[in-house]
């Protein structure tokens, strides 16, 4: 079993790695003063933060200070100029790093979540454990958790929480049987309102319904559940996570490494119990979408329409 909550927890730390690469790009352009005006392009649906730093900065005059640091929107945006000084030649080289989410975020840690299942279904699920502390000596990332969420071959996965579709996996075959792991299982992420994200993976290939972009309320079919070839079997792998930059401890040691997320230990309505709380580990719950727990981030103008489209 250890082995088996390892793989899934390494198969999301892979996860993470592969999509390394940003969809941010920062460049300069001359305006009529000569001034070198800086901008960014974010072709990505969520925000990123991003670090601009100069290895050489001569003769120019910065509207701000370096290294640069903020949090840059969907969209292009200006970022800062640098002043050419009188009389003088001027040279620069620069580059910039991006990590996805906010610069500093504020998590909702009094919002309450979904069960990712079909109102009615039972559904159980284990703690994840992380790789990095089993394998390699590191301190858990802060607030580690993760779920192996298990459901039967052919259960829709939903939406725990209103968002946008931030990316999208939906290609990928697993081949083999008893998996412990796949580095590129179909997925669906979802960007919060508070800058977290929400992972849902280990999806059937080609059966994911929605697309990046897409708002998507609580309570929303995001695909059938894969992880038939699995020794665990069918089941969603959940996690909710935000932008935060601490160094990796290991051996009890800070390193030079850097982690950039933490976790949300998440607290899912729990219908039978009339409560939200934690999940225990191999408890049976029973899934249900009430109106205030789907409505909870909605405005006034926002239940209305939600109420009318849903009127029985």
């Amino acid at each position: 079993m250890i082995r088996l909550l390892s793989l899934i927890g390494l198969s999301f730390l892979l996860f993470a790695n592969a999509n390394a690469q940003s969809p941010v790009e920062v460049f300069y352009e001359k305006d009529n003063t000569g001034a070198y005006v800086f901008s960014c392009r974010n072709s990505a649906f969520c925000p990123y933060s991003i670090t601009v730093t100069f290895s050489e900065l001569n003769g120019l005059r910065s509207s701000t200070t370096f290294p640069y640091r903020t949090e840059v929107r969907p969209g292009q945006q200006s970022l800062f100029k640098l002043q050419p000084e009188p009389n003088q030649s001027n040279s620069f080289r620069y580059s910039f790093s991006s990590v996805k989410g906010c610069k500093q975020t504020k998590v909702d840690t009094a919002l309450v979540y979904l069960l990712p299942a079909s109102p009615g279904k039972r559904v159980s699920a284990v703690e994840s454990p992380y790789i990095g502390k089993l394998y390699a000596g590191e301190a858990d990332p802060k607030d580690w958790y993760s779920l192996a969420i298990k459901m039967n071959s052919g259960d829709t996965v939903f939406a725990a929480r209103r968002g946008t579709v931030s990316a999208v996996r939906s290609d990928a075959m697993p081949s083999g049987t008893h998996l412990g792991f796949n580095r590129s299982d179909n997925m669906v992420e979802i960007n919060h309102a508070d800058c977290s994200f929400a992972t849902y993976t280990v999806l059937r290939q080609k059966s994911i319904f929605v697309e990046p972009g897409q708002f998507v309320e609580a309570g929303t079919p995001l695909g059938i559940v894969g992880g038939e070839n699995y020794d665990f079997g069918p089941h969603v792998r959940f996690t909710v996570h935000y932008n935060y930059e601490a160094p990796v401890i290991k051996n009890g040691k800070p390193t030079d490494q850097k982690q950039y997320w933490a976790y949300v230990p998440i607290r899912f309505w729990l219908g039978e119990q009339q409560k939200a709380g934690r999940l225990e580990p191999r408890e049976n719950y029973l899934a249900e979408h009430p109106e205030p727990i789907i409505q909870q981030e909605m405005s006034k103008r926002e239940q209305k329409k939600w109420q009318k489209s849903h009127a029985k």
